[in-house]
């Protein structure tokens, strides 16, 4: 029997002094990040931002 071979996705993660943001590394979209210190979670999938050491910018398109 012939077994499909499904590819897993693989993810970047990026730390900086505000928390840490997770980049999928196939569409080069941010996924995800994390506030610190508490590690409040922001879902960024779907949309429109640039991250760097100031923060999240969302982007208006």
């Amino acid at each position: 029997m012939m077994q499909k071979v499904v590819s897993l996705f693989q993810w970047e993660v990026y730390t900086y002094f505000w928390g840490t943001a997770v980049k999928e590394r196939r569409t080069g979209k941010w996924v995800a990040a994390f506030l610190s210190p508490g590690g409040q979670e922001i879902n960024l999938e779907g949309l429109n931002v640039e991250i760097h050491e100031n923060g999240i910018e969302f982007i208006d398109e």
